[in-house]
């Protein structure tokens, strides 16, 4: 043993980011591991922590474990105890759930406490607890030494799961003379960066219980992408969207195969609305996927002393809600927007374009609920990847533009900037336009907000009037609020 084992206490606490968790790849048994670290007091010993986000063998299979593991091979001494906490987080810091141990570490082994977190509880009863914008936050609080604590180190970490978005459309032609289990196969390469692509095929069953089925079979053509999550439309034509198909594996246990969806209608029941559903005889589906593809990074974020930790503490907090500056960097650029729609990858423009609707018999798209300077702004963004002047009012309008044609870059921006200018006498407006978006990061903003300058807002000329427009919205808020105060 070292002296700075009686000189008192050295703390080390270790918190660990891994944000789009659902998106997880992991079967039973297979381990995220977070970035090593160390630090002054622990003698050269370097630690990791350990999630296993399925289970961590056959027995205990599903639900959430975490561990804490010594590096095999460091500079430390050969038995090196200690006293440590690992806990769940939620996004003010607090612990959740944490179990203590104290346990003497070797050198070379993996020997160690580990603690589980039921995964239903996780991740569908105190989903917004345990998952806030789909992060998950863990923290390690190892102590070394007896006595007072003398010092602090707090390292933050963040791992990212890689995810991709892919939205495409599968067009059968001739649909009415398709035999049975005749896969009409398209290929689908994304516009972004990553090399990435995917086959989808339609077919239908013929057999004795499920005559007519209509299957989409939705393959990724890399070994490290995996289907999370896919929802499947019908476009009729009239350009209307009928919801016929979804599947998501993100909260299985097993994380079984998604790459076969049965939809809800089958051959006959598509024949029978002819007229409606195949206009020229033409199938039309739009495919909404999710892909999760490995890790986007993991890195040591920070390193702090104990006389900066509650300042940046709620620093890093803060950036953990909203992370705009993230965002952007992890989002397309204007010019991806711009090539997705030049390459028919724009859902919206696409549907508009491809069936009989005046869109695409005029080979045009009216934009009738946009302000003519609020189009302008919308193609300057697009091909200069740049926002001139923005207001207020005019981000409202830019945003609902971003959301509605599927520009999340801008969409990134003039959120925040409306974040950036908020204030009590505009915070109603701005919470009805998140509800309205259904936009879960904005709407967590809002509602930190509100719950910090209840009083003035609730005292508000805005809020009466929202109380009026959307009473529904006002009393899911105000009851979440009361939650935090019990």
């Amino acid at each position: 043993m070292t002296g700075d084992m009686t000189d008192g206490t050295k703390q080390c606490i270790f918190t660990w980011f891994i944000e789009n968790y659902s998106y997880c790849w992991h079967k039973n048994g297979e381990p995220l591991v977070s970035p090593g670290f160390t630090a002054d007091g622990l003698d050269g010993t370097i630690w990791y922590m350990e999630l296993f986000p399925r289970g961590i063998d056959d027995e205990r299979i599903g639900d959430i474990f975490i561990s804490l593991r010594r590096i095999y091979f460091d500079d430390g001494p050969e038995r090196f105890p200690v006293t440590y906490t690992l806990s769940f987080l939620q996004s003010d810091g607090t612990d959740l759930q944490s179990m203590t141990s104290t346990y003497v570490f070797p050198k070379g082994t993996r020997e160690g406490f580990t603690f589980f977190l039921q995964r239903d509880v996780a991740l569908s009863i105190d989903n917004e607890k345990y998952l806030p914008q789909d992060t998950l936050t863990l923290r390690c609080r190892i102590n070394v030494g007896t006595g007072n604590i003398e010092k602090v180190t707090h390292i933050f970490a963040r791992t990212r799961i890689a995810i991709e978005q892919i939205s495409f459309l599968q067009t059968v032609e001739s649909f009415s003379t398709i035999e049975p289990n005749q896969k009409k196969i398209i290929h689908i390469k994304s516009p972004s960066k990553k090399a990435f692509s995917l086959s989808s095929g339609l077919y239908f069953t013929d057999g004795p219980c499920c005559e007519g089925k209509i299957i989409m079979e939705i393959t990724p053509l890399g070994a490290n992408q995996i289907l999370s999550s896919c929802k499947i439309s019908l476009i009729d034509g009239s350009g209307k969207f009928i919801e016929c198909g979804a599947a998501d594996n993100r909260f299985d246990d097993a994380r079984k195969d998604i790459t076969k969806i049965p939809l809800c209608l089958t051959k006959q029941a598509v024949l029978d609305k002819k007229s409606e559903y195949l206009p020229d005889d033409k199938l039309i589906l739009r495919c909404k996927c999710i892909f999760s593809t490995g890790l986007e990074y993991e890195i040591i974020e920070s390193t702090l002393g104990e006389t900066d930790l509650n300042q940046v503490s709620k620093n890093e907090q803060n950036k953990d809600v909203y992370n705009t500056t993230a965002k952007l960097f992890a989002g397309p650029s204007a010019t991806d927007d711009l090539k997705a729609v030049y390459n028919d990858q724009s859902s919206v423009f696409k549907a508009m374009l491809t069936n009989d609707m005046k869109e695409r018999n005029t080979n045009s798209i009216q934009v009738d609920d946009l302000e003519n300077d609020t189009v302008h702004q919308l193609l300057l963004f697009l091909y200069s990847d740049n926002v001139d002047n923005l207001q207020w009012e005019s981000a409202i309008k830019l945003y609902y533009a971003a959301d509605k044609y599927e520009v999340e870059k801008l969409k990134v921006i003039c959120s925040s900037f409306l974040v950036d200018n908020l204030s009590t006498s505009n915070a109603s407006e701005l919470l009805l336009l998140a509800d309205t978006h259904n936009d879960s990061n904005l709407k967590k903003v809002l509602e930190d907000f509100i719950f910090e300058h209840q009083k003035l807002v609730y005292e508000s000329e805005e809020w009466e009037n929202l109380i009026k427009r959307n009473p529904t919205l006002v009393s899911k808020t105000m009851l979440e609020i009361f939650k935090r105060k019990i």
